[in-house]
């Protein structure tokens, strides 16, 4: 009943088939080339104190996804996009194709579970419009996503609502936690984030036993120590040409570290560059300072 591939079908055909390549844009607004890149930019351009905690979150929020997975083991409709990746062009297929050729479990949505965690960070921390309109406007991406791995032919309606119900169940605990802990030590509670991320990643590698689970693991890890002994300062870099390259090649660097995952499967590999991963996210800041910063501290020490 609830895993029919015919209902995903339904859903599929009612569109003409160029939806398909809005379906794939949609998704990539829930997945991790959206949510990464999203999170960490967040945290450098922004009040680094009030995004640390995110990065630990939303680490914790893919370990659940994975531990879940791992639990039920779900297959896949076996339904497909309506337009095939490979009767594309080779350019457009290479953008296409992630966000339609999954080869993982399906319940619960790890799409699903990703857009309620960063969407939920858009509309909580970022000061554009109103409470009620920054609310509704991830209210609406969470469900456009959703419905979109849908419409992909890659999950069934029962993953997607599972799976945004559990991350909102995921948010709203992490940030009990969070919002507790800030009214003691804010320092300690970003760091609670991190040890919780850490704790989910060894959770979801029990019962998933996919190396991913361990990159996380090393990267909650070398986020933690990162923030524990080279802590970046409060203000957020400037949109300066000199900053934007080192943002620039702090991506290159953490791209080009990930590479290594598309042709290592050894776990201890995994988790050293999970553990990188997080020491530059994090520690970064700390080695290109804000202009103004280096020249008070010159002018104090003149």
């Amino acid at each position: 009943m609830w895993f029919e591939p015919t209902q995903v079908e339904l859903v599929r055909d009612a569109f003409p088939e160029w939806m398909a390549f809005l379906f794939a844009f949609l998704s990539y607004l829930g997945s991790v080339w959206f949510v990464a890149p999203a999170v960490v930019l967040a945290f450098w351009f922004r009040d680094r104190h009030r995004f640390a905690s995110w990065l630990g979150i939303v680490m914790g929020g893919y370990a659940v996804m994975l531990g879940l997975k791992g639990v039920f083991e779900t297959p896949r409709p076996g339904v497909g996009p309506a337009i095939a990746p490979e009767s594309l062009p080779t350019v457009v297929a290479v953008l296409y194709a992630p966000a339609v050729e999954v080869h993982t479990t399906s319940f619960p949505s790890g799409h699903a579970i990703a857009a309620v965690v960063v969407w939920t960070m858009l509309a909580l921390e970022f000061d554009v419009g109103t409470r009620g309109q920054r609310w509704a406007g991830a209210a609406a991406m969470v469900g456009l996503v959703s419905f979109a791995r849908v419409g992909a032919g890659v999950h069934f309606p029962i993953d997607v609502l599972v799976g945004a119900v559990v991350g909102v169940v995921y948010v709203a605990g992490m940030l009990a936690v969070r919002n507790r802990l800030l009214a003691r030590d804010h320092h300690a509670a970003t760091g609670a984030m991190f040890t919780l991320a850490a704790v989910l990643s060894l959770a979801a590698f029990a019962t998933s036993g996919r190396p991913d689970a361990v990159a996380l693991f090393g990267g909650c890890v070398g986020a933690a120590l990162a923030w524990q002994y080279a802590t970046p300062s409060r203000e957020p870099w400037s949109a300066s040409i000199r900053v934007f390259a080192h943002a620039a090649l702090g991506l290159a660097v953490l791209g080009i570290v990930a590479l290594v995952l598309l042709v290592v499967d050894a776990a201890v590999v995994w988790l050293l560059v999970g553990l990188v991963g997080g020491l530059i996210v994090v520690g970064l800041p700390g080695h290109v300072r804000h202009p103004d910063a280096r020249r008070s501290r010159s002018e104090v020490t003149g």
